[in-house]
């Protein structure tokens, strides 16, 4: 009986999947372990690529909520610009314009606008008064 190259190729590739079939004991078991090593690593992945930055945001959005004094500015949730000119609790009350405060709790606050640049020009005071000392000690 004459073979073909179709034939043969066939053939190899029935033997290849009997011998694949025929797994032992042993390497059932390493499957199992390597199914739980890539849903664990799976899980690392998730919780680095997605949980642990969305709580590291709501931690500042606290944080800012926690330290918003009279007259930050700030953004609501549905797109209102106003000047807190009071914070009680979880309230807030924001001056819209001359004649409107308006009450919002707290989580209604979408930015804080003005408190980010306070910071940063509390640490560029900061940076200054360094180097006033760095040069009067070089004096």
């Amino acid at each position: 009986m004459m073979f073909t190259r179709e034939n043969k190729i066939m053939l190899d590739l029935f033997f290849i999947a009997q011998a694949a079939g025929k797994t032992a004991p042993n390497s059932q078991l390493m499957s199992q372990i390597q199914l739980m090593a890539m849903l664990v690593l799976g899980l690392v992945a998730y919780w680095l690529l997605f949980l642990r930055p969305h709580n590291k945001k709501r931690k500042e959005m606290q944080d800012k909520m926690s330290k918003l004094t009279k007259g930050d500015k700030v953004v609501t949730i549905g797109g209102i610009h106003g000047k807190v000119s009071s914070v009680k609790d979880n309230l807030v009350v924001l001056k819209i314009d001359d004649k409107t405060e308006i009450t919002f709790d707290k989580t209604a606050i979408a930015t804080v606008v003005n408190q980010k640049a306070q910071s940063e020009k509390e640490s560029a005071d900061s940076d200054t008064k360094q180097k006033m000392e760095i040069e009067d000690e070089k004096k």
